[in-house]
């Protein structure tokens, strides 16, 4: 072979060698940046609030993935996915409740996932609670300090600054702590568990009664306000929607609602009678005083007081006076309800 063809070749297989190396270069390069962005946390505020997760029994790696991505604790589900199988972790992932933060990244989060559940606490917030019977309730379980609860709940903006994520023409969170059945965390903060009630209240409302809110001539503060009113005026389910027409029925012809629940949340005693030196407290929640709803809710609402405001029965009721057994006698007019009330024994 010709010197100047060998010298020609050797540079031809030293261009293909330097080429190929160069692109495995740039192949490994664009991976590990890759990894690294894809490894990396969502969330990069240290301050970011933990999530409580629950990964059912039997749930895929496909479905796991697609859950973090919709909780927002990763970026991409399907690169989540190949870090699981790359790992070895993709048959390994074990069912419980989780605790996650948006800060972690994927590998921390997968090495969650491997290693086991969290200490969970399971507490039921009943319906009717109000933001004072809630801290104390969390504060009995050991979860929350009742004072800070109380002032972070009673102020949406020192919780969330000023990204709400409800219109509220008010501060307080008063009636958006969802009543539920909830699993803490003994690491979440006062502020976790206000912002994990309120998601549910958030869930609920754009699953259960969007399409009812498009219909109603009220605002879903206003909704939830009255939802909350009769929540705390009703002890059995079928009288909802009939203690919700009344309410309705009032409003509608401007009749002060005189609702008793309403004096008892402003009232400095706490007692279940509503005397008559109560009802001339001053306050806007006064019922009695003033006209129109409440400022704001008084309690947390369930969804069947929230359905029994948006699909109240149709009546022309106007009073209501307690049987004592937990039901109540419905009039259409006053002489009816004097007459009523005289029946009982007041």
């Amino acid at each position: 072979m010709p010197d100047s063809l060998k010298v020609t070749t050797e540079r031809t297989v030293f261009g293909v060698v330097r080429f190929l190396l160069l692109v495995g270069i740039a192949v490994i390069v664009s991976l590990a940046m890759l990894f690294l962005i894809a490894n990396g946390p969502v969330n990069t505020d240290p301050s970011a609030l933990n999530q409580v997760i629950r990964i059912k029994e039997g749930m895929s790696a496909g479905s796991v993935a697609d859950l973090l991505e919709k909780e927002e604790l990763i970026s991409n589900s399907f690169i989540f996915r190949l870090f699981l199988r790359v790992f070895g972790a993709e048959e390994h992932i074990q069912a419980g409740y989780y605790l996650l933060n948006p800060s972690m990244s994927a590998l921390e989060i997968i090495d969650h996932l491997r290693t086991g559940d969290v200490t969970i606490e399971r507490v039921v917030i009943p319906e009717g609670y109000e933001i004072k019977q809630i801290a104390q309730l969390m504060a009995n379980r050991g979860l929350a300090d009742k004072d800070r609860f109380i002032e972070l709940a009673s102020n949406a903006y020192l919780v969330y600054g000023d990204d709400l994520p409800l219109d509220l023409p008010i501060e307080s969170l008063e009636g958006y702590l969802f009543p539920d059945t909830y699993h803490f965390s003994w690491d979440q903060s006062e502020e976790d568990l206000i912002i994990q009630m309120v998601n549910r209240f958030i869930q609920v409302v754009q699953g259960e009664i969007a399409e009812l809110l498009q219909d109603s001539q009220f605002t879903l503060h206003e909704i939830i306000t009255l939802a909350s009113v009769v929540e705390r005026e009703i002890m059995v389910d079928r009288e909802r929607p009939l203690v919700a027409s009344v309410y309705l029925n009032r409003l509608e012809i401007d009749m002060p609602m005189q609702a008793d629940p309403t004096v008892r949340y402003v009232m400095s005693e706490d007692r279940p009678q509503v005397l008559y030196r109560d009802l001339e407290i001053e306050s806007p929640y006064n019922t009695y005083r003033n006209r129109g709803l409440p400022p704001g809710p008084i309690a947390s609402p369930g969804l069947a007081s929230i359905l029994a405001v948006l699909e109240p029965a149709e009546t022309d009721y106007l009073f209501f006076v307690s049987k004592g057994d937990g039901t109540h006698q419905f009039s259409r007019t006053f002489n009816e309800h004097v007459r009523a009330r005289q029946s009982l024994g007041y």
